[in-house]
Order: C-alpha cells, then structure tokens, then sequence
C-alpha cells in the first residue's frame, strides 16, 4: 500500500499549535531558577552555592528514579487502553512504584552526607511533590488542556522566583527555602488535580504483557538518561571540595533552554506519532522537521556562546567563575547535536530496549572516557568525555530508528538544510568574533545577544512562512 501523501504544513501545524504552550510552560520554570542561579552564585559562597547545586542535583536525579516513565508511556499510549490497563492491575503498579520510591529515599538517606538528617528529609518531601506535579503537568498535556498548563506554570515560576528572592536579599537559609518550595508544589499539584480529565473508553493497543515490558524499558531508559545528564557532577562530587564543585558546576552548567526545547518537542512528537501510529510516512518527516526546528534554535545559540564566552561570564558572574571558563568551552559542544530527541521513533514503535542499551552504553563509554581524560585533563576532560559520548549516542540512535523505518539515516536528516544553517552561522559569527574586540565588554555582549535574538526569529518566521506557502500550493515533501 502506498503511504499517505505528506505534507510539510500539516506537520509543521501539528507540532507548531503545541509547542509554543507546552515549551512556555515547560521553560518558564527553568528560565527563573537560571536567574537565581547567577544571582546566588554571585551572591553566596563558593560553599554554600555547591550546597545549593547539588540539591538540584539530587532532585533531578531522584524525581525521575521514582517516576519510572509514568509521563512517557501515558504521552505515548492511547488513554483509554492505559487507564483501562492501571484499572486492571491497580494494585501491582501500586505496590511496584510505592516498594521503589520507599527504596530509593533510603538509599538517598542513609548514603547522602552533605545534608543534614534534617534537610533529607525535607528534599524528600519536595521531591515526591515535585514528581506529583510532574505528572499532573503530562495529564493536562496529555488532555489538550494546554492554557490551563501554561498558566497554572506561570503563577507557579512566579511564585517560586518571588521565594528564592525572599532568601536571596533576606539570610540564606537552605532549609526554610526547601519547606518554601514544598508548599508551592504541594498547591500546584492539588490546582491541577481539581482539572477535570478525559473519560475514554478503551481501545486496542500492545498485549499486557509486552506493554509492561516496555514501560520497564522506558523507565530504565529514563534512569539510565538522567544518569547520564549528570554523571560529570557525580563523578566529581566525591572528589571535589564544595567550592571546586561549584566551579565545575557553573562551567558545565546544562543550559537550560535546550533540555525544556528537546522536553516539549518529544511531549509532542510521542502525542502525534502514537496518534496515527501506521502512519510511517508521517512519523519520519515529523522526526525531520523537529530538527529543522530545534537547529533554527540551537545552532544560533552555540555560536553566541561559543564567541562571547568571555563576555559573558565577565559580565554575569562579576569574573567571580572565571575559572568555570575552560570546562563551559569544551561543554557548550554538546549544543550542536542536542536539536531532537533521537529516541522518539524507538519508543513510539516498541522498541525501548534499544533505547536503554543505548543510554546503557552512553554511561558506559562517559565513565572510561573520564576515567582516562581526568588525569590527563583535569575537569576540562570531564566534560568533554560528555560531549564524545552524547554524539555517539545519537548516532547509535540513528541507526537504529533508520534500520527500524527501513530508510537510510539520510533519509531521517534534513542533511542539507543542517550543513547549509552551520556553515552560514559560522561565518557570520566568525565575523562578529573578530568585530567584537574593538568593543568593550557590555557592548559586544548586547550586540551579539540582539543579533541572536533576530537570527533565531528570522528563521523561526522564515520556516512558517515557507511552510504556509507549501501548504497553500499543495506541495508535500
């Protein structure tokens, strides 16, 4: 049978109409705690500030481990044969998440020496919130109710920025920050449980037995990701004092925007391909356009940093990090390959154990490649083992879902349009890195962040537009 004629609109529509909520919402949250994280790395100690890291650290963490791929497999599963399938087996899910979470904050107690007994405590409690958010946040998704998440989140980052700026010009106190942030979570979650959800009936969808496998997938795959993400800050936590842990951390800093941009993007290509599940043709081009997308974003953003580096940390730090710099020079190279979430097409079509064997080998190929960088490179050599092994993951990824599609990788790359935004964003940059020394410090970095602000939104206005003119004249691709 042939497949459905494709169209570049309809894509871009399918995926436009939601990202813009769903990033927002998602970004929002993000974009404040970055804020906060300049404004209390110039603020607090080198001590206190790596304290402060490292709660997030381990929320990050954690969160996720006990979460085991709830929001994922509810994304990308019909919601009537999921609900139907948790109706039938209430009890084995229950007892299962409730054995693992109660084993990983034992684990994280009685392991975790740089808290208190009294502040694990409290960082469980606002872990479990947060989690309870999290899923109330991917029921709204889920549902369509996408302007009540995006302004359910609104008030909450507003709340939660106004509370870390009680602590910031009042006496830091890490412990009466977390009881703050608890209680907000614990509002948020209880706000968006009182949203009424959809009643669907149930409809076909994978046999109990391999649907359960590949939730196990899925979760294990989340483990192992998240792992992954922060494996550098593991690694050194043990080794490093406070103080050069939070040198690390601000020069291989994650960068926000580009987490929450993949997060979306994957919220809504896990919605839209499980949708129309046969429909091959679609599910690879809505893989191609998320790059389109996401590069119109991200490569700007890698040749900003990559030439305003110094600027940047003179600027927002006070040169209080400078010693950051070498390790955010070699990070920032991560940016370049993180424009989609490789996995989708995997996870979509049942074959999450790929999924976790790459982030299995990720993890894998990161810890010998610091075993063997770190004494050669110190901290530098660190991230880059981060770098080296995330392009090989992708990579993986890639073979594998063009093997699965019956498709050379090729055909899953808008190759030409990749090469053709990077090489023009490098000579454009090239040019302004040579510019900018006849500037003082503030100007090249005003300079260079409104020249990045018009890159990105030319392109994001350039892409719609060509893909409303398509759509008009009914050209498919």
């Amino acid at each position: 049978m042939t497949a459905p004629a494709f169209n570049t609109t309809t894509t871009f529509n399918r995926l436009g109409n939601k990202m813009l909520p769903v990033f927002t919402g998602k970004l929002l949250p993000i974009f404040f705690l970055t804020i906060i994280m300049v404004l209390y790395s110039r603020k607090l100690s080198y001590y206190d500030y790596g304290k402060f890291q490292t709660v997030w650290l381990y929320c990050n963490i954690i969160s996720v481990v006990i979460s085991f791929g709830l929001s994922a497999m509810i994304l990308s599963t019909s919601y009537g044969y999921f609900g139907q399938f948790i109706k039938n087996n209430k009890t084995k899910v229950l007892m299962s998440y409730g054995l693992g979470t109660v084993t990983t904050f034992v684990i994280f107690f009685f392991t975790t020496s740089h808290f208190s007994p009294h502040t694990r405590l409290l960082l469980v409690a606002f872990i479990l919130l947060q989690s309870a958010c999290t899923l109330t946040d991917t029921l709204l998704i889920k549902n369509n109710h996408l302007r009540v998440y995006l302004w359910v989140n609104l008030i909450y980052t507003l709340l939660f920025f106004a509370i870390h700026l009680y602590f910031f010009y009042e006496q830091f106190s890490l412990d009466k920050l977390i009881i703050g942030i608890t209680c907000l979570s614990a509002f948020k979650a209880a706000a968006i449980f009182l949203v009424k959800q959809k009643h669907s009936t149930q409809v076909a969808g994978a046999p109990p037995d391999r649907f359960v496998m590949n939730w196990i997938f899925v979760g294990s795959n989340e483990i192992a990701g998240i792992i992954a993400r922060w494996l550098d800050k593991l690694f050194l936590l043990y080794l490093l004092a406070p103080a050069q842990f939070a040198i690390f951390f601000n020069g291989a800093f994650d960068i926000p925007l580009f987490g929450i941009l993949i997060s979306a993007m994957e919220n809504i290509m896990l919605t839209n391909i499980s949708a129309d599940i046969l429909n091959r043709q679609a599910a690879k081009n809505i893989f191609r356009e998320s790059f389109k997308i996401l590069s119109l974003i991200a490569f700007p953003l890698f040749f900003f940093l990559l030439s305003m580096h110094e600027e940047g940390f003179a600027i927002i730090f006070k040169n209080k990090y400078n010693a950051s710099l070498p390790v955010f020079l070699v990070s920032i190279f991560i940016i370049p390959v993180r424009i989609t979430h490789y996995g989708v097409i995997l996870q979509c079509y049942g074959q999450s154990q790929k999924i976790v064997a790459g982030s299995l080998m990720d993890i894998v190929l990161s810890l010998l490649l610091m075993l063997i960088l770190y004494p050669l490179l110190g901290t530098p050599g660190v991230a880059l083992a981060i770098v080296i092994s995330t392009y090989l993951q992708a990579a993986y990824y890639l073979w594998q879902s063009a093997k699965l599609m019956q498709v050379s990788i090729a055909a899953l790359l808008p190759v030409n349009f990749l090469l053709k935004l990077f090489v023009s964003l490098a000579a454009g940059y090239g040019l302004l890195y040579f510019v900018k020394d006849f500037l003082i410090d503030m100007t090249a970095l005003v300079a260079g962040t409104v020249i990045t602000i018009l890159v990105i939104g030319a392109g994001l206005v350039t892409y719609w537009k060509k893909n409303i003119a398509a759509g008009s004249t009914g050209v498919t691709s």
